[in-house]
């Protein structure tokens, strides 16, 4: 099988998964978030131990999944808002895992834990908020989750295709050298045209609105994959994994996702509401 057609066929069961999830209820969505989360920050913790660098995985990965529960219960009205302050218990993890294990190089382990929970954790913890909003009338319409991807996958297929017919010009080639500024800009109009036909169907934002989280989606993501190809590359690995043929792992996968999701909920909650 080319590696095209691998790439195509698991890019197409990446979408159906995603879109199936988030569309079926919020509880799916919660087991989507809960299998990508942990995955993704299995991969994290996996690129720092080849740079020799260990960190507290199931400690971390536990404390994720708690942050993700919690906040979903919160969101589904079926915990009262204040005990989001036990997502503090997952400090009191990292050191339980200390004490009990006396594990070397405390605070590097511990920084990298939780690195990790603020990198993969908080970003999709985020999205309970964005699917469940003012906007909404407090009711969950994952109208915006869904655009927003409709844009990311748009500008991703556009930088591709413009890249590669166009691309002259990289735009760091110490860290990223397919991308170009002719694949950056095609992707961004792409990016916007998409904002533009989305918003003619969406009901929560205005065209405007959708325009500008287009662009502000493109700048975000953009740096979110520069940022995981700098601590990739400063590990020495390609891929962060190799769970989806052709695309490698799932924090590759997500990793513009990941930086644009905080981007979206500000926009939302300080802009918008």
């Amino acid at each position: 099988m080319s590696e095209f057609l691998k790439r195509s066929l698991s890019g197409i069961v990446y979408v159906i998964l995603m879109l199936g999830s988030i569309i079926l209820s919020p509880w799916s969505l919660l087991v989507l978030l809960l299998v990508i989360s942990g995955i993704a920050l299995h991969e994290f913790y996996g690129i720092f131990q080849k740079r020799g660098m260990e960190a507290m995985k199931i400690a971390g990965m536990i404390s994720a999944f708690f942050i993700l529960i919690l906040v979903f219960l919160e969101r589904q009205s079926l915990m009262p808002g204040k005990y989001l302050l036990l997502t503090i218990l997952p400090l009191m993890a990292l050191w339980s895992n200390f004490i009990f294990k006396q594990r070397k190089e405390f605070l590097q382990a511990v920084s990298i834990s939780l690195a990790g929970l603020i990198y993969i954790a908080l970003p999709f913890g985020l999205l309970f908020y964005i699917s469940r909003s003012p906007l909404s009338d407090g009711l969950y319409n994952p109208e915006i989750l869904i655009g927003t991807l409709i844009i990311i996958w748009t500008y991703d297929s556009g930088a591709y295709i413009t890249g590669i017919l166009f691309g002259k010009h990289k735009m760091a080639p110490a860290i990223s050298p397919k991308k170009s500024w002719e694949g950056f800009f095609g992707g961004m109009v792409f990016a916007i045209l998409a904002g533009f036909i989305f918003s003619r169907l969406a009901s929560l934002l205005s065209t405007a609105d959708w325009l500008i989280l287009s662009i502000i989606i493109v700048l975000a993501g953009t740096a979110g994959d520069f940022l995981e190809s700098v601590i990739k590359r400063e590990a020495g690995v390609k891929d962060s994994g190799k769970i989806m043929p052709g695309h490698g792992g799932i924090l590759d996968r997500f990793d513009s996702l990941l930086l644009i999701i905080p981007f979206v909920f500000l926009y939302i909650y300080l802009i918008k509401i």
